[in-house]
């Protein structure tokens, strides 16, 4: 496992939607930045979250986190994954990357869906456009790279900003 900063140009969507959400969160995929940010974020209100992966090597990081708030479940395959719970903030960062798409598809009902690595020069391997007609608002933060997309069906996105 390798520091990368640029690894964590996600963290300032994730920042914003914690501030303005209170519900469960999920993360599908584990990384050095998120997982590490949204365990001490929720540590405080004991905030419910759940961070799922599927690579035995990250799992075993993710571990270190587990607590009574925070749920860490391995994932042999994503398509047994129930995704149905309500969720305030779904972030999506997993692997296998052209999986993603599958997933989001399978968010619309959460609050907002956060997909990093939106990057244009990303779209063929990510697709995440085919998402786009699922959900009323959507957005790309591209204050940092690679760009977060957020998508949601209940909240108006067209003013969203980090200041």
């Amino acid at each position: 496992m390798k520091s990368k900063p640029d690894r964590g140009s996600h963290l300032p969507v994730l920042m914003k939607l914690f501030s303005l959400t209170s519900g469960s969160i999920i993360e599908l995929g584990c990384g050095m930045y998120s997982t590490t940010y949204l365990h001490w974020a929720c540590y405080p209100i004991k905030r419910r979250l759940v961070t799922c992966e599927s690579k035995e090597d990250w799992i075993g990081f993710a571990r270190q986190f587990e607590t009574d708030f925070h749920e860490i479940r391995f994932v042999p395959s994503w398509d047994l994954l129930d995704l149905n719970e309500e969720w305030s903030i779904a972030f999506v960062d997993h692997a296998p990357d052209e999986r993603r798409i599958d997933e989001i598809m399978r968010l619309t009902h959460a609050e907002y869906v956060v997909a990093h690595d939106a990057d244009n020069r990303r779209e063929y391997k990510y697709n995440y456009r085919r998402a786009r007609p699922l959900f009323r608002f959507r957005t790309t933060y591209a204050g940092a790279r690679p760009n977060t997309a957020i998508f949601s069906n209940k909240h108006d996105l067209s003013g969203f900003t980090i200041p």
